[in-house]
């Protein structure tokens, strides 16, 4: 395998390298010298041994182990490098800054924007570096664009995970992205004070420009939102139901511009180049499709999966080009290597995981299960889709089901389905989208794309309402995933050497998942309370066995978007989907708002005034008394009906209660637990 993938010997400690930066950061001038010390030895030990071929080829693996060890250690140096340094924000905050917008969401009722902090025009020297951060508008704001500049008062925090177990770390994906701070702002208290267009903003004000001519287009505004996903990468469109019903279907690719889209349009582009092999031009169609295939990544708004799907197709064309043996896998590898170089964080990305397990999977294992004939056209057209999607399905399970948490059991029938649609669809869409941006609407044209997009929402809802067609609330853990990496390769080795001691190993890290998997089941406890920090609520769960129940006394609760948002949760302990109470009284559990008594605690949830008609002798003992966002007095006040041993303040608190709150507990002797700061309250009990 390392003779047919030479690249294999630097991606491999390469993304070792990046790994390790977990476990400590390397200083760069050691690294520097350290990579110079490795790098030099090969060339002493070839100079030593010039006249010597035979010894110079013994040491051979020494070489090979100096590469791989200066792989190892850039790898290390580029994630060591790329994590963003902490700023002293005291210096700016409460002055006036200047932030250039580099990228914009628009959701329900607020504007998310990712910006670069430019200037402090009150102190320059307070801001000698620029600071990417995040940015939440309470508003929707339509009128910005990328590229602007605007001016408001800084009063960056550090962005914090909110603490639930088994939640997604938000903080750990902006800090890959390079973003530590984030900022909320009202309406009213920022400006536009002007323009900063780069290439990536220009890109993206491309992307936006195509959008809105789609979005007014005529089509339906499902096709619209559609084509604005499988066209330019914009899935903030979508409904999230829309998204879940499309990964239980197992077709959820469809919607990310990934390798699939350039596959596509480079397979169309070369379709409609075919004149040009008629008078041996052969090489010049490569390149003529490879720079089109930029252009569309520039228009797309150059999104991350979209980046590495064309560097991909580029490496991969650019080995056709010139004839490379076995260039396919080495053409993957040197992609990957330059993604990662550029980011190393990318490495976690879950698009860049799923995008190359899919990839190296097919070119390892399709020549292997096609066996039809290119002659039988019709037959072969079908089992290459067959074995194309079996392969990938197959490729990226895990990935996708330590993720996402689901397994789509029937994902290759409704690729079988859908996939062969998907080329004349998207042929369709982008002729329809061209003839858009100049001024032309087809009426023909957008009665077939909201056929055809009515057609596929109708087979992926058919098929995700299928009872048996996908195992949800799936849990693996980062060690079945690591086992499954190497069990992917014991079976690549296998399969190709077709040696006994492969299989032996395959069957060996079979066994090392079901023990490890019998492990994470035996070790799961059996009940729990969570009192979880939330930013609008007070959500608290309770589960016994297989059965979770979710209560949310200060506010309502859209229960499915509530399993949706813990999915992981629910997972990882094998529970069901999380039914809704308000109020329930049994042997083991009872709520009777303010008051609860769940899992063995006494909790008394302060939500509004209620509590004001509750009187005793004297105050009643509780475990917790947990202040909600909608209670307006003072704890003090709550002190003659209650006796807590611990007070809890609900990461739904508005900031500035907040804070007043923790000034009058700090002069009190009652422990307190702040979810916003600590985060969320698990109380178990062991199996």
């Amino acid at each position: 395998m390392l003779a047919r993938v030479p690249l294999l010997r630097i991606l491999a400690p390469f993304i070792v390298g990046i790994l390790l930066t977990n476990a400590a950061v390397i200083d760069g001038t050691v690294a520097i010298i350290a990579i110079a010390t490795t790098m030099c030895v090969p060339y002493a030990i070839a100079r030593m041994l010039r006249k010597n071929p035979l010894s110079l080829i013994k040491m051979r693996p020494l070489l090979s182990g100096c590469v791989m060890a200066s792989a190892l250690l850039a790898g290390w140096l580029a994630a060591s490098v790329a994590i963003p340094a902490p700023t002293d924000t005291s210096v700016i905050n409460g002055k006036s800054v200047i932030a250039r917008i580099d990228e914009i969401s628009n959701n329900d009722f607020s504007t998310s924007l990712q910006a670069t902090l430019e200037s402090c025009p009150e102190n320059h020297a307070a801001l000698p570096d620029k600071i990417p951060i995040s940015v939440i508008i309470k508003a929707n704001d339509y009128s910005l664009q990328e590229g602007d500049l605007i001016s408001f008062t800084s009063c960056l925090t550090r962005i914090r995970s909110l603490g639930n177990p088994e939640e997604f770390d938000y903080a750990r994906y902006m800090r890959h992205k390079g973003i530590l701070y984030t900022q909320t702002l009202e309406a009213d208290s920022y400006g536009k004070v002007g323009e900063s267009d780069n290439i990536f903003t220009y890109s993206r004000s491309i992307q936006r420009h195509i959008a809105n001519t789609i979005i007014n287009s005529g089509m339906n505004p499902d096709t619209q939102r559609f084509l604005c996903t499988i066209l330019l990468g914009e899935s903030s469109y979508l409904e999230p139901e829309t998204r879940f019903y499309y990964s239980k279907a197992g077709i959820s690719h469809i919607l990310a511009l990934s390798g699939l889209h350039m596959g596509i349009i480079a397979g169309i582009l070369f379709l409609l180049l075919k004149p040009l092999c008629y008078v041996g031009l052969h090489k010049v169609r490569i390149i003529i499709v490879i720079p089109l295939l930029i252009a569309y990544l520039f228009i797309t708004g150059m999104a991350p999966s979209a980046v590495r799907s064309a560097i991909m197709a580029v490496f991969v064309f650019t080995a056709w080009l010139l004839h490379r043996q076995n260039s396919s896998l080495n053409a993957l590898a040197a992609s990957a290597l330059v993604i990662l170089a550029a980011s190393p964080y990318a490495l976690y990305d879950v698009g860049f995981q799923l995008s190359f397990a899919a990839v190296l999977t097919i070119l390892l294992f399709y020549n292997k299960l096609m066996t039809v004939s290119p002659r039988r056209k019709v037959l072969y057209y079908w089992m290459s889709s067959l074995s194309l999607t079996t392969i990938a399905t197959l490729g990226t399970a895990v990935i996708s089901a330590y993720y996402f948490h689901v397994i789509p059991l029937l994902a290759i029938v409704s690729n079988i389905i859908v996939l062969p649609l998907l080329p004349a669809y998207l042929c369709l869409a982008l002729l329809h989208t061209a003839l858009l941006l100049a001024g032309m609407e087809v009426a023909e044209f957008s009665f077939l794309l909201d056929q055809g997009a009515t057609a596929i929402d109708f087979v992926a809802a058919s098929i995700s309402d299928l009872p048996f067609s996908s195992v949800t609330q799936v849990s693996i853990s980062t060690t079945t995933l690591a086992l499954f990496m190497v069990l992917y390769v014991t079976i690549a080795a296998w399969v190709y050497k077709k040696k006994y001691a492969y299989a032996m190993a395959s069957l060996a890290i079979i066994l090392a998942i079901c023990v490890t998997e019998l492990a994470e089941f035996i070790s799961a406890p059996r009940s729990g309370l969570v009192i979880q920090n939330d930013y609008a609520s007070t959500p608290i769960i309770y589960f016994t066995g297989d059965e979770c129940t979710a209560w949310c006394p200060d506010d309502s609760i859209d229960i499915d978007k509530f399993n949706r948002n813990n999915m992981g949760f629910l997972s990882h302990y094998r529970l069901n989907a999380a039914k809704q109470a308000d109020g329930i009284s049994s042997k083991s559990e009872f709520i009777e708002p303010p008051f609860a008594y769940i899992e063995g605690k006494r909790l008394a949830v302060i939500s509004n005034t209620r509590w004001r008609h509750y009187r005793a002798i004297k105050p009643i003992e509780i475990d917790y008394l947990v202040i909600t966002k909608s209670y307006y007095g003072n704890i003090a006040d709550l002190l003659d009906t209650f006796k807590p041993d611990s007070i809890i303040l609900s990461g739904g608190i508005y900031s500035d209660k907040n804070d007043s709150y923790l000034t009058e507990l700090h002069s009190m002797t009652i422990p307190f637990h702040d979810l916003h700061a600590d985060g969320a309250i698990f109380t178990y009990t062991p199996f």
